[in-house]
């Protein structure tokens, strides 16, 4: 990311961290990104290639009026896998921490790092741990940002579990999946959304667990009919966007 950094007079610089995965990078972006709205502003990361907008994710926020310092996470579905179970996200915390260092977390449930909220305080606060993660680890496999990810939580890092609460940083609210604005699905494959009651074929819709919709549909390609679907509606949106440009 070279001319992404300044030296104190402003000018770019060469990046001064060696080469690191995109998916690893992109948290100093969204940092720089961050540094552009107020503190009551509620920001998002997601993944852009597998999400499907279904309603508008920050209504539910924005309606309880302004507040600040929350961090909300979304987890993958805890019945389907844990850390310890899931090969890919066990090799990366031990590849980042050491198998001693993060045993303990084997039992917790996989939060997904693809998939964030929070108001601008907490998600600047939250970014600089990510960026600090990978400069004390120096961990290059991709996919070592959701090793980060999952241990800034669950060693209380950002304060989320033991009660206390670092500066920026109000609350870290976990949301389980289905269970909130986004919902990760990618766990979810030994059956159909639909056989499960997460897919409405007749109104195109992915939901969450008690039926309602969900605000952000993530992962949904994992899902063959939920992919099709998108797929179609991307189409329908090309053509008619061509259209309009004729």
């Amino acid at each position: 990311m070279n001319n992404a950094f300044g030296d104190a007079n402003g000018s770019p610089i060469s990046d001064p961290r060696e080469p690191r995965p995109v998916a690893t990078a992109r948290y100093e972006l969204y940092w720089m990104w961050s540094l552009q709205y107020d503190k009551e502003s509620w920001l998002m990361l997601i993944d852009a290639r597998d999400v499907w907008f279904q309603l508008h994710p920050f209504q539910e926020l924005t309606s309880r009026g302004k507040v600040s310092g929350e961090l909300h996470f979304f987890g993958e579905n805890a019945d389907v896998v844990r850390i310890g179970t899931s090969r890919f996200n066990r090799s990366w915390l031990i590849t980042a921490y050491g198998e001693k260092n993060v045993s303990p977390y084997f039992e917790k449930p996989v939060i997904c790092s693809g998939s964030t909220i929070g108001n601008q305080d907490a998600i600047e606060t939250y970014l600089r741990a990510m960026v600090a993660e990978y400069d004390t680890t120096l961990c290059k496999s991709k996919g070592c940002d959701q090793g980060f990810h999952n241990y800034l939580y669950y060693s209380g890092k950002l304060g989320a579990t033991d009660g206390s609460s670092v500066e920026g940083i109000s609350k870290v609210i976990v949301h389980d999946q289905g269970k909130g604005i986004i919902n990760n699905v990618a766990a979810l494959r030994d059956k159909p959304l639909k056989e499960l009651g997460l897919y409405n074929a007749e109104k195109q819709l992915v939901l969450n667990w008690d039926g309602t919709t969900s605000a952000v549909a993530h992962q949904y390609d994992r899902d063959k009919e939920a992919n099709i679907m998108v797929k179609g509606k991307k189409r329908q949106f090309e053509q008619k966007w061509r259209a309009s440009k004729k």
